[in-house]
């Protein structure tokens, strides 16, 4: 997980480094577009059709709808954004996930957890502090970015026990390309020799990170990988330092650590629960 992390942190990266020359979906594109390319011949091989099948198209149609607009919202935050800004914004994602699992999924959030979300989105403000840095609506792209993480989790757990990770894997890419294919078109700029190894990078440390976080989960159970999600932050402030020379400030640190220890001790409650429940049996 932590290598799948690292992969998203340098895909992002790239994104940044590439949004200053190149419109928004062009780099959306290709971070979906070579990720299906990639990927493609692995299900058109005959054994793995069967990911090919799903009962479940409807979802399968809005979670790519989901993840494409959280894609083309953190993009266009880079522009404006130091990468550990957007990233720690981008972690309300968790947040959200607790606050709207007992209207969407039913399940029951007991009053820490609650708690916990509204100690967490504290550090938002304190990430988001009057600045000449987030003082205008650009801020709000990747929390924008977190709410569709969030929908898109939540489609997960909708469609766990039902369909195949490599199904959901498939049809994420699918629906990826295919809708920003549609869009590419009209913002479409000849990319230069370099650019275009920059845009196909983008695609495979994207297959790359998803492909590694699919393995993660097989590995061990969600509450042993997940908390190794977060070291996403520490790759965003080394990369941002090495490529851009952006170090966050201590208030976008002290907001980002209220982030993260929010979600972790949702995690850790999360964790807790079904022992406890169990232990009652």
């Amino acid at each position: 997980m932590v290598v799948a992390v690292l992969n998203f942190g340098a895909m992002e990266a790239i994104a940044k480094l590439l949004i200053a020359d190149y419109p928004m979906p062009m780099i959306a594109w290709s971070r979906w577009g070579f990720h299906f390319l990639l990927c493609l011949p692995f299900f058109l091989h005959p054994r793995n059709h069967g990911y090919l099948r799903t009962r479940r198209p409807v979802v399968h149609t809005l979670r790519p709808l989901i993840l494409v607009t959280a894609t083309f919202a953190f993009i266009a935050a880079l522009a404006d954004m130091q990468l550990a800004a957007a990233t720690a914004l981008v972690f309300t994602a968790p947040l959200l996930v607790t606050a709207l699992s007992p209207l969407l999924l039913s399940e029951v959030v007991g009053t820490r957890r609650r708690i916990a979300v509204a100690v967490g989105f504290c550090g938002v403000l304190v990430i988001l502090r009057p600045s000449p840095e987030f003082n205008n609506w650009i801020a709000l792209l990747p929390l924008l970015a977190g709410a569709c993480y969030a929908g898109y989790q939540l489609t997960t757990r909708h469609l766990s026990g039902t369909e195949p990770a490599m199904t959901q894997f498939f049809y994420v890419g699918l629906g990826g390309f295919l809708i920003t294919s549609m869009v590419v078109p009209f913002f479409w700029k000849s990319p230069t020799l370099a650019s275009w190894g920059l845009l196909a990078l983008s695609g495979v440390f994207g297959l790359a990170a998803q492909w590694l976080a699919i393995k993660a989960f097989e590995a061990a159970d969600a509450s042993v990988v997940s908390p190794f999600l977060y070291t996403q932050i520490i790759w965003a402030t080394l990369f941002g330092f090495v490529l851009f020379g952006d170090l966050p400030d201590l208030w976008t640190i002290a907001g980002a650590s209220i982030v993260v220890a929010s979600g972790i001790y949702i995690w850790s409650r999360e964790r807790v629960r079904p022992a406890q429940k169990s232990a009652a049996k």
